[in-house]
């Protein structure tokens, strides 16, 4: 472990592949991509989608909608009808016909059960469907009316009243600044006013100057009792948590308009974010450890985290956020990813290992969680957490764009290759942040040719 520091925009996918398809029999084929081969093993281990992430009935839970949506985007890359039926189960099983969500409770204002809305959303411009709008309203609905601490930053859930995590940004502003323009056009500034207002503020309130991170949540009134009585923060930087930031950042950018006023300021935090990243990846192994700031031999290398760290480097790379050296430790994590955490078993599945369940402060009726070491290393670790899947595929996507394999993964170089886009005989086609083809006369931001265009 290295020693502790004291001091969519998104381009067009690539053109529907002829090769392969993941599909739940293709898991005990031969595969040449990373993220065809986890989707169809998760396919194959878990037939329907409301059931991932080891649940015995159906669930609405962001982990479903992580998972799914990396799904989603490895069929609008690669295509496979297998893998859309399987996505159209999930809001067909948990939404009924008046919009109402199994077991979504409004009163609870728990950010966890609104990230699935940015799965539902992506689906429903696919798949128009007067169900799924309506839930998508009340997911948005509980975000306009979210308890906030007194600057202005939502609560995590009610339970954790006056209290800002790390994890919360990343279950709420996505969807919120991608639903916006969709539910409130006339008033789309003030959504992406918020969120950015929001982001700084979290980074602001969270950050640890002595170790260059960010801890896991920051509690207003300072009184709960994992909390620094000074300061309002929790012990120790749980790497996942800071994933989660990482992801929420880079998923607003994708939204954010070029000519917003406080996208810079954005991109500033992504990058400040990043550069601490890469100074506490480990070098021998090109992966992070689970509680970031702590060097003892009990911490471990940890899966989930690794692959959200990885994915935002790459693709923050991609983008034009990162230089070239966040590519080199991106791809260094990428290939620590599978070197440390990818199985491949009896069957022709793999799996990705050693992630982290959980783990959460409190409430004040669940003194275990004090966010202490020794909790954090106490939670159980498994294989195949669906917090860890949906990242690593969106790893392995990116990775897949330079033109990296199964085959090739430690001999291909780290270039950045061209960017195949989807024409369809029409060098000029437009194609939305989804990789949805769009009319010639779509306003809003779209892609063409690679490029983004605000038009």
């Amino acid at each position: 472990m290295k020693k502790l520091l004291l001091t969519t925009a998104i381009v067009a996918f690539p053109a529907l592949s002829t090769t392969l398809c993941a599909t739940a029999d293709a898991a005990t084929t031969e595969q040449t991509r990373y993220s065809q081969w986890l989707v169809a093993s998760e396919m194959k281990r878990t037939p329907h989608p409301y059931n991932l992430d080891f649940s015995s009935s159906p669930r609405w839970s962001y982990v479903m909608g992580i998972e799914l949506e990396s799904m989603l985007d490895t069929y609008l890359a690669y295509g496979g009808d297998e893998i859309m039926e399987y996505l159209k189960e999930y809001p067909a099983k948990m939404i009924d016909s008046e919009g109402n969500i199994t077991k979504y409770k409004y009163s609870d204002f728990n950010l966890d059960n609104v990230r699935t809305g940015r799965f539902i959303l992506r689906m429903h411009n696919l798949f128009p469907s007067r169900k799924d709008s309506l839930a998508i309203d009340m997911l948005f609905r509980q975000l306009e009316n979210q308890p906030r601490t007194k600057e202005g930053v939502w609560w995590h859930k009610a339970i954790y009243a006056n209290q800002v995590w790390l994890d919360g940004i990343f279950m709420g502003l996505p969807f919120y600044c991608m639903a916006a323009p969709w539910l409130r056009p006339d008033n789309t500034a003030h959504y992406y006013d918020d969120a950015t207002d929001q982001v700084a503020k979290t980074e602001a309130r969270t950050y640890d100057e002595p170790t260059e991170l960010w801890k896991h949540a920051w509690d207003e009134t300072h009184s709960m009792f994992w909390a620094d009585s000074k300061t309002g923060l929790s012990q120790h930087t749980w790497a996942r948590a800071l994933g989660w930031f990482s992801m929420a950042l880079i998923e607003i950018l994708d939204v954010l308009p070029p000519e917003h006023e406080r996208r810079a300021e954005t991109e500033d935090i992504l990058r400040k974010v990043m550069a601490s990243v890469v100074r506490y990846q480990d070098d021998e192994s090109g992966v992070w450890y689970d509680v970031m700031d702590v060097d003892d031999p009990r911490n471990y290398l940890e899966a989930t985290a690794s692959s959200m760290f990885t994915y935002c480097l790459l693709k923050g790379h991609r983008l034009g956020y990162l230089d070239g050296s966040y590519l080199e430790a991106g791809v260094k994590g990428y290939r620590g990813i599978v070197s440390e955490f990818i199985k491949k078993n009896t069957d022709g599945t793999i799996s990705l290992t050693k992630c982290c369940e959980v783990s959460g402060l409190g409430p004040d009726n669940n003194r275990r969680r004090d966010g202490s070491f020794e909790y954090y290393i106490s939670e159980p670790i498994r294989d195949n957490d669906a917090k860890g899947v949906g990242p690593f595929v969106w790893a392995s996507l990116e990775m897949e764009r330079m033109g990296f394999t199964v085959q090739n993964l430690y001999t291909h170089e780290t270039g950045i290759h061209a960017v195949e886009t989807h024409t369809d005989g029409n060098s000029g086609a437009t194609y939305d942040l989804r990789g949805i083809r769009q009319p010639e006369n779509k306003h809003g931001i779209i892609i063409r040719n690679g490029k983004k265009f605000l038009e």
